[in-house]
């Protein structure tokens, strides 16, 4: 989603530690004072939260699944609404709900950001919550006195460029809701990124993270969206004046990024900037736009295009159909336009020449 105006206003780290050896969990260090990042420091810490949030990132939209008491979304609906004073301490219940979501031992330790602020044309509040993962090559520094984690180790772990052992999310409060809501969902967007397996995972997020530990779920729409993102790409590109090879290229492109790529998000700026030079790609982007596409990524689910996704299929005139499984048809067959015979107006026909790298199997 675009972020504009973005502000934060409060920041408070927590410490949360890997399960001991018995797979016992451990208490985390609480805060008890805010994180004070002087101008350049929280101009980098904005550019992170952009990043990982905002509309080029991988982040996906998501549904606020566990909404009871004491689940982690009612809780963020409650600190909203609270002081500096009163906020400090409740955020301490987000690093325990973090600590108990990690139950596996293997999970490591590390940092939780909990940070508030605005953003938006119309300024809306939001809530972020960012997990920095502390490996052997960092060194907590703790103040013996205050008890409270170095700004020196926070700048290091969180700001770096090259860092990107984090997992973020963030509850943005929408333009309009009723004054009850019931269903959160009503009145917060919520979004999440998992840089650790975003470009590596079928999946959006660690499971202990989003659901276990955030309670979201992924939205049911997401087949739907996906369908529509591949059925205006495929117009697109059968629209596109150039050869029958290069739009034949582009279509088993589209099938690669949909099936093959293990990402776990679709987005239309990602693939235009993939497949299409600069003056293509800004009129895909409209196209899908008007299309009803989300501008922003999306999670992927192939459910209502898997049939589509098996098999590339030509259609000629004369009732004529040529089609193979995807995978043999980018390897083994190659489409060529050639000039045919003159038409009654003395041009000559747009002719298709079909090269299959193989040899006839049977005839019927």
């Amino acid at each position: 989603m675009q972020l504009i105006n973005l502000e934060i206003d409060r920041i408070i780290i927590h410490q949360v530690y890997q399960r001991d050896q018995e797979g016992q969990k451990v208490d985390p260090l609480q805060s008890h004072d805010y994180t004070r990042f002087d101008k350049n420091a929280m101009d980098a810490f904005i550019t992170r939260v952009r990043d990982a949030l905002g509309e080029e990132s991988s982040a996906v939209p998501m549904q606020i699944v566990n909404q009871n008491d004491g689940d982690l979304p009612r809780l963020v609906d409650d600190v909203m609404e609270m002081g500096d004073s009163d906020f400090s301490v409740s955020s301490y219940d987000f690093a325990l709900k973090l600590a108990s979501a990690q139950q596996r031992r293997s999970i490591p330790g590390g940092i939780l950001v909990v940070f508030t602020g605005t953003q938006g044309a119309t300024p809306k509040r939001f809530l972020g919550l960012i997990k920095a993962e502390v490996h052997s090559g960092y060194e907590k520094e703790v103040n013996t006195d205050t008890q409270e984690i170095s700004l020196k180790f926070v700048e290091e772990l969180l700001l770096t460029p090259g860092t990107k052992l984090y997992k973020t999310a963030a509850f943005f409060e929408k333009p309009k809701y009723g004054n009850e809501v019931e269903d959160l969902n009503q009145k917060w967007t919520v979004m999440i990124s998992d840089y650790q397996i975003s470009r590596t995972d079928g999946k959006a997020a660690a499971q202990y993270f989003y659901s276990d530990f955030l309670g979201f779920g992924y939205p049911k729409s997401s087949a739907r969206t996906t369908k529509n993102f591949y059925d205006s790409a495929n117009k697109f590109i059968a629209d596109l004046d150039v050869s029958e090879s290069d739009k034949s290229e582009l279509l088993n492109a589209l099938t690669t990024y949909l099936k093959v790529e293990k990402t776990p998000t679709v987005s239309s700026s990602d693939f235009a900037s993939k497949y299409f030079n600069d003056e293509t790609k800004d009129d895909f982007l409209a196209h899908m736009e008007d299309s009803g596409v989300p501008t922003s990524a999306f999670t992927k689910d192939i459910e209502h295009i898997e049939s589509k996704l098996k098999f590339r299929k030509v259609k000629f005139g004369g009732n004529i159909k040529f089609w193979a499984p995807h995978e043999v048809f980018a390897e083994k067959v190659s489409m060529e336009t050639i000039p045919g015979d003159l038409d009654e107006s003395g041009q000559p026909a747009q002719w298709t020449k079909i090269l299959v790298k193989d040899r006839v199997m049977q005839q019927e």
